[in-house]
């Protein structure tokens, strides 16, 4: 039996061995589970019994405490030792030459904080001098002009040259800005083929083209090949000279432009990559995120993303929303990202939310918006649909969160989501604690053993991980929920560790559930029951060959789903 010192002790561990979170959260749980199975008040199924322990408490504030004072400046991220990313890597600046908005993926390249000029960012100097030209002449500038620049960024944190192209835009408001997004494709086979005819190159030629297009470095190419230095400089060389490039940047500009008319070509739309990044500013001043998928006037639907994902789609699912002609409007919810937060009462943060979608949607001059939740998102589409009305024309939710109306439920989840959610409705006190001590595994490189942790006992989900892009998606939305600490995920576990069952009730929009056979946090005989509760309101898709990953596994169910509801005229 775990002694309470041994947890105590435990709890400072985390700071001198960041890794050791996973042994803290095993003896965490030992202890927690052993306290809420003598609580009397289980029994009865209360939502509203609390476990409370004063030494605990005091212990887990401290602890809270000394990890906020180490700060997180230096974290050695997954990406930082492994070179990748996910995502692609976008930024806001103003006339004033401020970024007032960024990415999961900018913040971790280039280390960037709220408001940063742009002296922060590590840019070559011609680089430096066209998009300081570009914000002195941003004044003039037409958004959505064709004046546009090719940067060149070194990533220390990625180990990598990162090409980005800036461009004129507004936000909500009509401020002038300039978005500078990476310049990201998936190498296409044609594009090998295509150059070995053209310019007569050979096959380890080809290879190295493609590395420069990911922003490799020699050194690193050098490595990876088993080769010196010397030898990839002499192949660099060789590529320039048949190519008819002057330099290196130039070679990889022509390698970017050829290789997205092969995308074009291969399927039919350009490629949206991971969403066209926008800033909505509202009438308070704060600025509302959101990313926008799929054709430009396709069927609108509001994407509401969970607790531990970002607004990352899969190259397929962006595909098939061109095919189906739905565009998907993907708002970063407060806390999230580099969304400003919306203080208040934390048990109305989803009508807060809602009020944002409400003048997004008003700026967007979107009459009728379905609502696409995913996971702990459903929470929020649900709040949305209750503000928006009649202007809801449906709530799609898939990994389909739904309302806990029993602790069966919570014990009917995998070991480690049970832990926290008991933690969240039993000892919300030493939640803070238990969340920023994830955020330090994650910091230093643990998301791997973070996501095995989640996904151990539920091997349709570990299946899914072992997907590349999957994994890459599911990595950067831990960075993406913790860009700003730990309030994010702390609103959130309050909310799905409640009954919200009123929220459903707020509104008349048709509901459709998507949920996974094998979802190890919200089993299929409960959403089963939520269906049959919700009456004809309702139907139920559900996938016997998934899990919780089931938007990225299987995007065409989803898509499909979205792209039959029916948007009746407005009255």
């Amino acid at each position: 039996m775990l002694t309470e010192s041994e947890l105590i002790e435990r709890i400072y561990n985390i700071a001198l061995e960041p890794n050791s979170y996973d042994d803290f959260m095993e003896k965490w749980d030992g202890y927690i589970s052993e306290a809420v199975s003598s609580l009397t008040a289980l029994q009865a199924d209360s939502q509203t019994a609390e476990l409370s322990n004063e030494t605990l408490e005091r212990h887990f504030e401290m602890g809270f405490r000394l990890l906020e004072e180490l700060g997180r400046s230096n974290p050695a991220t997954f990406f930082a030792r492994q070179g990748k990313s996910a995502g692609a890597a976008s930024l806001l600046i103003n006339e004033q030459g401020h970024v007032v908005w960024y990415n999961g993926a900018a913040g971790r390249f280039f280390g960037l904080a709220r408001l940063a000029g742009v002296d922060r960012l590590p840019l070559w100097a011609g680089s430096r001098a066209r998009l300081s030209a570009m914000i002195a002449g941003l004044a003039g500038a037409k958004a959505g002009g064709e004046e546009k620049s090719v940067l060149r960024l070194q990533s220390e944190a990625a180990s990598k040259t990162v090409y980005m192209l800036a461009e004129f835009v507004s936000d909500g408001s009509r401020e002038k800005l300039i978005l500078v997004r990476e310049i990201v494709s998936s190498w296409q086979e044609s594009i090998g083929r295509m150059l070995m005819e053209s310019f007569g190159l050979s096959s380890a030629e080809v290879e190295i083209a493609e590395r420069l297009v990911e922003g490799a470095r020699v050194g690193d190419i050098a490595e990876e090949r088993s080769s010196s230095v010397n030898t990839v400089r002499t192949q660099v060389k060789s590529l320039l000279a048949k190519t008819g490039t002057g330099t290196q940047t130039d070679l990889v500009r022509l390698l970017l432009s050829l290789n997205r008319l092969a995308e074009e070509a291969d399927t039919g739309t350009p490629r949206a990559g991971h969403g066209q990044p926008f800033s909505f500013r509202q009438s308070d001043g704060r600025h509302v995120p959101y990313h926008v998928f799929g054709p430009q006037k396709g069927k609108p639907f509001l994407y509401v993303h969970g607790m531990l994902f970002g607004c990352d789609l899969t190259r397929q699912t962006i595909d098939l929303l061109h095919q189906y002609d739905v565009t998907l409007i993907a708002p970063e919810r407060p806390y999230f990202g580099s969304a400003e937060g919306s203080p208040g009462n934390i048990a109305a943060a989803p009508e807060r939310f809602a009020a944002d979608m409400e003048n997004l949607l008003d700026y967007l001059q979107i009459d009728r918006v379905g609502l696409l939740g995913n996971m702990a998102g459903s929470v929020y589409a649900f709040a949305a649909a209750a503000r928006l009305g009649d202007r809801a024309a449906a709530i799609v939710n898939v990994a389909a969160g739904v309302p806990l109306v029993s602790n069966d439920q919570i014990a009917a989840m995998t070991p480690r989501q049970q832990l926290v959610a008991y933690t969240a409705r039993y000892t919300p006190k030493l939640l803070p604690f238990v969340l920023r001590a994830g955020i330090r595994q994650i910091d230093f490189g643990g998301e791997r053993n973070f996501m095995h942790a989640l996904y151990e006992h539920a091997p349709h989900d570990l299946a899914a991980v072992g997907n590349e892009e999957i994994s890459a998606i599911v990595c950067s939305g831990y960075h993406f929920t913790i860009a700003q600490g730990h309030r994010s995920f702390e609103i959130d576990a309050y909310h799905v560790v409640r009954d919200w069952t009123w929220r459903v009730e707020a509104s008349s929009a048709p509901i459709i559930l998507i949920h996974g056979r094998h979802d190890p946090v919200v089993t299929a005989s409960s959403v089963e029951a939520f269906h049959r509760r919700l009456g004809q309101r309702s139907s139920l898709v559900v996938d016997e060959n998934a899990g919780q990953l089931l938007l990225h596994v299987n995007p065409e169910l989803v898509v499909r789903q979205l792209a039959a509801v029916q948007f009746p005229a407005s009255g």
